[in-house]
């Protein structure tokens, strides 16, 4: 761990107006393998040292964020805590600005600058004198986006169950009676007759008549003609009436029904995954879900969704989300308790939906809820509160429902939530854009416009009132989306508007 102090800073008035308006922080993570986590807290000083801003931020391998913090304060002091593996690669420096923007010179401290160590901090040192601002390098160009992960392996389908045996086949029935055969066509005509054959042997004389004399024999018969030609072939006779169809046979009785195969098993859907708070030797499936999101956040694919089931589930550290096109499902009665001073989700990537949980913590801790980073992520239909905090808002632990990173996200869509008992539902940092529609805030200092470009309409104000109800700060644009203020606050139930621009 590494303990980084300013010491306490002069600020006081010069002709009325203090020197430095707000204090810039860049934080230079140079490992390129671990991740860092740094905390930044500054104090006013004014008799006591009070706590006026918190925020911890999870720093990527290669990374670099700047922060910006207001400072228009007679003192202050600075208190950065750098914790991970190698807290020696991580550079921190400190510069204050006036209302315009320029360095203050007096107020600049680079890393060879800082006092403290990587335990304790030292004493300070003197203070040397003063040298010249040195010229604003050029900002370097931003890393390149890691690859994204691969894609798990699917799991095996479950064997197929057996065939039943096939039922033996009915008895065919009988064949009916073949009907009557129809009435013998018409005889076609006999052919002509041959020509007759030669006589036998020479007459004999004719003898006298006398009485008739016994019947001589037969002579022989003369050799046969030559039989005629075939006369054509007579017309074919009309058909015969079809016979009556026989009775059909009876059914064969129908086979015995085969045994029914072995019931198959279910392979875990990497795109709709399960989760229950304290299940065991889970699969992820609705029959078997897994015990923590996080187990169900590691098996879930693209585009896929982790239902995370009714239940409390204590959240002591940060689940990361960098799955394209990801839903994480909450239910009436899912509840997410944050019991350390950890960010509980952090969302990466691009089309993430956060959807329908109930997000609240055991004490007020200097941290958001829901850390968003990428493109077109979506937050809806959650309702996100801190426990109670005395005092006026001023006072209050710096604890948010939403905070989005700086310079990186685009297309946030947040909508149909429910925010109350924060410092602040939201704060979108520069070069943020979106919409924010539709959601009910309450009892805190309201969303925080930080040079981002966000539509906002149709929100709504509970009671106890909020501070204010929407706030632009200094360097966020003029025109639309925010201009004209009245129709700004016409289009979200008559809101409060802090224009500090």
């Amino acid at each position: 761990m590494a303990v980084l102090l300013t010491g306490p800073i002069d600020n006081n008035p010069v002709n009325g107006v203090r020197p430095t308006q707000t204090v810039s922080i860049k934080i230079e993570n140079e490992n390129p393998v671990t991740t860092a986590t740094v905390l930044i807290q500054g104090y006013v000083l004014s008799g006591v040292r009070t706590l006026y801003v918190s925020e911890q931020i999870t720093l990527l391998p290669n990374a670099v964020v700047t922060r910006s913090y207001y400072a228009d304060l007679n003192s202050f002091d600075y208190v950065i805590t750098i914790t991970g593996p190698s807290p020696e690669d991580v550079l921190v420096s400190f510069w204050g600005k006036n209302s315009a923007g320029a360095l203050i010179a007096a107020h600049r401290l680079v890393y060879s600058e800082w006092a403290g160590s990587e335990n304790t901090a030292g004493t300070t040192g003197a203070t040397g004198a003063t040298g010249a601002t040195g010229v604003t390098g050029t900002t370097g160009a931003a890393g390149i986006t890691g690859a994204t992960g691969a894609t798990g392996v699917t799991g095996t389908a479950g064997a197929t169950g057996v065939t039943g045996v096939t039922g033996v086949t009915g008895t065919t029935g009988n064949t009916g009676v073949t009907g009557a055969t129809g009435p013998t066509g018409a005889t076609g005509n006999t052919g002509a007759t041959g020509d007759t054959g030669p006589s036998g042997g020479p007459e004999g004389p004719t003898g006298a008549t006398g009485d008739t004399g016994a019947t001589g024999a037969t002579g022989a018969t003369g050799a046969t003609g030559v039989t005629g030609d075939i006369g054509p072939t007579g017309d074919t006779g009309p058909t015969g009436a079809t016979g009556i169809t026989g009775t059909t046979g009876a059914t064969g009785v129908t086979g015995a029904t085969g045994i029914t195969g072995a019931t198959g098993t279910f392979e875990p859907n990497p795109f709709n995954v399960y989760v229950l708070q304290g299940a065991v030797g889970g699969n992820g499936t609705q029959a078997s879900p897994f015990g923590t999101i996080q187990q169900g956040v590691a098996a879930v694919s693209p585009t896929g969704t982790v239902h995370v089931l009714g239940g409390t589930y204590p959240i002591t550290s940060n689940i990361t989300i960098n799955k394209a096109g990801v839903t994480l499902k909450g239910y009436p009665s899912t509840i997410i308790l944050l019991q350390a001073a950890v960010i509980p989700f952090t969302i990466i990537g691009s089309g993430v939906t956060v959807d329908g949980f109930t997000m609240t913590s055991d004490n007020p801790y200097a941290v958001e809820f829901i850390q968003l980073g990428g493109t077109n992520h979506t937050v809806k239909n959650n309702t996100i509160f801190g426990p109670p905090q005395a005092g006026p808002s001023t006072g209050w632990v710096v604890n948010r429902g939403l905070v989005t990173q700086i310079g990186n996200m685009t297309g946030l869509i947040v909508r149909n939530n429910i925010f109350y008992s924060l410092r602040q539902p939201a704060y979108f940092n520069p070069n943020t854009t979106g919409e924010i529609v539709d959601n009910v805030v309450y009892n805190t200092r309201g969303f925080v416009n930080d040079q981002a470009i966000m539509v906002y309409s149709g929100n709504s104000w509970g009671s106890p009132e909020n501070a204010v109800d929407i706030a632009l700060l200094p360097g966020t644009i003029t025109g639309p989306p925010f201009d004209p203020i009245t129709a700004l606050s016409a289009n979200n139930s008559t809101a409060t508007i802090q224009d500090s621009r």
